[in-house]
């Protein structure tokens, strides 16, 4: 089931705060702290959602590593038998390639997890950024806007 899309709320400025009206209908009014802290929480989902994209990816590259490192045992292996050398260096080796080829596994686990990590970020910052869009654009083109301003450009 998906969440119905974000709705802009309207806001507008005076010197009590940033007074904000949902769509519902519903008001209130937000402190410039409040305003502040709204954006550092949309700049720390998108941080995150930075950091999810690269975990990721290193997660597939150590999928490509274990997958090369358990080849290049396959291939070991294989040189072993034809030489004849101990089944205990063979069960060794294949015990090794068990346990690259689970490493492998897990990481690609992981990455998709991760993903999902980095999906719902992004879409909470950009959620953010249309419901509360509004407030910032409030406090940019408000009467009293050199105190706003400043704080708001500050923050982000």
């Amino acid at each position: 089931m998906q969440p119905n899309p974000p709705v802009p709320h309207t806001a507008t400025v005076d010197a009590k705060g940033v007074h904000v009206t949902t769509a519902a209908g519903k008001s209130r009014t937000y402190s410039s702290g409040e305003v502040i802290n709204l954006t550092q929480v949309i700049d720390l989902a998108e941080g995150a959602a930075t950091l999810c994209q690269s975990s990721s990816e290193k997660c597939l590259e150590l999928v490509d590593e274990s997958t090369q490192l358990a080849a290049d045992c396959d291939v070991l292996i294989a040189e072993i038998t034809e030489k004849g050398v101990g089944a205990n260096l063979i069960g060794k080796c294949e015990h090794l390639k068990e346990q690259l080829d689970l490493q492998a596994a897990a990481a690609k686990k992981f990455h998709d997890q991760i993903q999902g990590g980095e999906e719902a970020c992004r879409t909470a910052s950009q959620n953010a950024e249309v419901r509360h869009g509004g407030i910032f654009r409030a406090v940019a083109d408000s009467p009293l806007t050199k105190p706003a301003e400043r704080d708001f450009y500050n923050a982000r």
